[in-house]
C-alpha cells in the first residue's frame, strides 16, 4: 500500500538528518519497515525492535483515541502467542515463527474488516 504524506518536521529531527544526509523520507520508510508484530515476537533478543515498541507505547498513550475491538485483540493476540510458543517450543526457527504470526495477523485483518462491514450494514 502507498500513500502521501504531508508531516511537519521537528527542528530537531531535521538538524539531524541534515548532519548525517538522510532524507526525512528514507529514514521515516525504514521506520516502519521495522514496525511488525510478527517480527517482533518470534525475535525476542533482536535489536530492531523499538519501532514496535515507539507503536506499542503509542497504543498505550492513545488508546482513549482508538476505536478497538478489545475482544478480538485479545481473542487474536492470544492466538498469535500460542502459535509463536508451540512454535518456539519445537525450535522452529524465527522465519517460521514470522510466517506463523503474520497468518494469524491476515486472520484478525479479515475479522476485524468483517466487524465493520457488519456495523456498517446493520446501521444504514
Amino acid at each position: 500500500m502507498k500513500t502521501s504524506i504531508q508531516l511537519d518536521l521537528p527542528e530537531d529531527f531535521s538538524t539531524l538528518c541534515t548532519i548525517y544526509q538522510i532524507k526525512p523520507e528514507t529514514f521515516v520508510q525504514s521506520f516502519i519497515n521495522q514496525v511488525s508484530f510478527p517480527c517482533f515476537y518470534s525475535n525476542p533478543t533482536s535489536n530492531d525492535r523499538w519501532a514496535t515498541y515507539f507503536f506499542l507505547n503509542f497504543l498505550d498513550a492513545e488508546e482513549e483515541h482508538t476505536e478497538v475491538n478489545r475482544e478480538l485483540e485479545e481473542h487474536y493476540l492470544n492466538l498469535f502467542n500460542k502459535n509463536l510458543m508451540q512454535l518456539l517450543a519445537q525450535n522452529e526457527n524465527g522465519t517460521d515463527a514470522e510466517a506463523a504470526g503474520r497468518k494469524v495477523m491476515e486472520q484478525w485483518l479479515k475479522a476485524i474488516l468483517a466487524e465493520r462491514a457488519k456495523y456498517i450494514t446493520d446501521y444504514l
